[in-house]
């Protein structure tokens, strides 16, 4: 799980290099001692990291971690469940602060709203669920809808599809 280059990011700009020893080094202790890649990092860098993102969020997933290492600058990990999506290095800590302002802050207030767009859809679909059907284990936890509906649904389409037949079957007998 690594990229073929760092971003660094320094006085408001970006530019990309060669990853650093300190980077191999992480890679090295994860592959070689079967440890996590973050713990790999805290060794390395010898700071634990800080979740800026809330665990376990009803969300897409988006983690954003970062290690103040007080000898090589802050690291920066954006990650989903599915993989990395971008690593960004700040090697000077007056540059954290607008980093986080700037790139972080809107990144992390757009996955928290789609975290309670979602949260509220699961809620509406429960609250129409329980009006429409009344209490039971109907209500489907994840998606908040009602298994009646689906139910339903799902006998309409073979009544449709034993219309259709017996309609096809109507007309070849005629003929």
């Amino acid at each position: 799980m690594s990229f073929d280059r760092l971003r660094i990011y320094n006085a408001g700009r970006f530019h990309e290099v060669d990853l650093p020893d300190w980077y191999h080094e992480a890679c090295r202790i994860s592959e070689e001692e079967h440890i996590d890649w973050h713990r790999a990092f805290e060794r390395v860098l010898d700071c634990q990291y800080t979740l800026l993102t809330e665990e376990g969020q009803v969300s897409a997933g988006l983690e954003i971690r970062f290690w103040p290492s007080e000898t090589n600058g802050i690291l920066v990990l954006i990650e989903t469940p599915l993989g990395l999506v971008e690593q960004v290095f700040i090697p000077d800590p007056t540059d954290w602060l607008p980093f986080l302002a700037t790139y972080l802050a809107p990144l992390m207030a757009g996955s928290a709203q789609f975290s309670t767009a979602l949260m509220l859809a699961r809620i509406g679909n429960a609250l129409i669920a329980r009006a429409r059907h009344g209490d039971g284990s109907h209500v489907d936890r994840e998606t908040g809808e009602s298994r009646i509906d689906l139910d339903n649904d799902a006998k309409r389409r073979r009544a449709e599809r034993l219309r259709a037949a017996a309609g096809q079957h109507r007309e070849g007998g005629q003929a």
